[in-house]
């Protein structure tokens, strides 16, 4: 007995690059609003949704405190 290939490989998973632009404005605007992290979450879930994408609370409020740990560095975005 085989196992199909695709079942045993993972699934390489892809990400979307955003605009660089558009990342740049949402990092400046994450860093000049001076909102806390919560406020960030839902900032950075708007950016999303504008994008067709949905996410979490939990998972953006992650994100956020993430980004913030990191300075808002841009490749992190």
């Amino acid at each position: 007995m085989t196992a199909c290939k695709s079942c045993i490989q993972p699934q390489i998973r892809s990400f979307e690059q955003f605009p660089q632009d558009e990342l740049r404005n949402l990092r400046e605007d994450l860093r000049q609003s001076g909102l806390e992290s919560f406020q960030l979450a839902e900032l950075l879930a708007t950016f999303l949704s504008q994008h067709g994408y949905g996410v979490s609370n939990l998972e953006a409020l992650d994100a956020a405190g993430r980004i913030e740990q990191v300075g808002f560095a841009l490749p992190h975005l």
